[in-house]
């Protein structure tokens, strides 16, 4: 799995990047504007990313426009809705207009306050197909058994094993 990091903070990135390292590789932007370059590159190569992890308020361009423009670009390239990067805006922000804008007009498909464990990033990355459930379906019949690290999910699954 590819995964584009984008946040002001070197050390935000850097808590995001160990959280998702052994489930993907990572690269890292530091604003909206050099995520957008990073992103079209990679949209140009054929190597575009499965996931997106933004935060808010950057300097140059911030998350809702970088978003917005990540999210033009992939159905100006004509990618399927199955072939376009999920998105996962974090930021310290917990009001309600920021929410629905980042999901609603942005774009994004999960929205995470900061501070975060990294768990709820494993999780946010389940809900979105991206990451095989560690407790399988186990854990819907409540009987947890062991927990392993969860498995990223190719490109052409479904989620459901198809």
């Amino acid at each position: 799995m590819r995964i584009l990091i984008v946040d002001d903070s070197k050390y935000q990135r850097q808590l995001v990047a160990n959280c998702l390292r052994e489930v993907g590789t990572c690269d890292e932007a530091e604003d909206g504007r050099q995520a957008v370059l990073l992103f079209a590159t990679a949209l140009k190569t054929g190597k575009h990313y499965d996931l997106v992890v933004m935060d808010i308020l950057m300097p140059e361009v911030d998350g809702h426009k970088a978003l917005e423009t990540i999210v033009a670009m992939q159905h100006e390239a004509g990618l399927a809705p199955e072939q376009r990067s999920k998105s996962i805006m974090l930021s310290s922000l917990d009001d309600p207009k920021n929410m629905m804008q980042a999901q609603f007009q942005s774009g994004a498909d999960i929205y995470i306050t900061k501070p975060f464990e990294a768990d709820t990033l494993l999780e946010a990355l389940t809900s979105l197909d991206l990451l095989t459930n560690p407790l399988g379906d186990a854990d819907m019949a409540g009987d947890a058994g062991p927990a392993s690290l969860p498995q990223p999910l190719s490109r052409q699954s479904n989620g459901n094993g198809n």
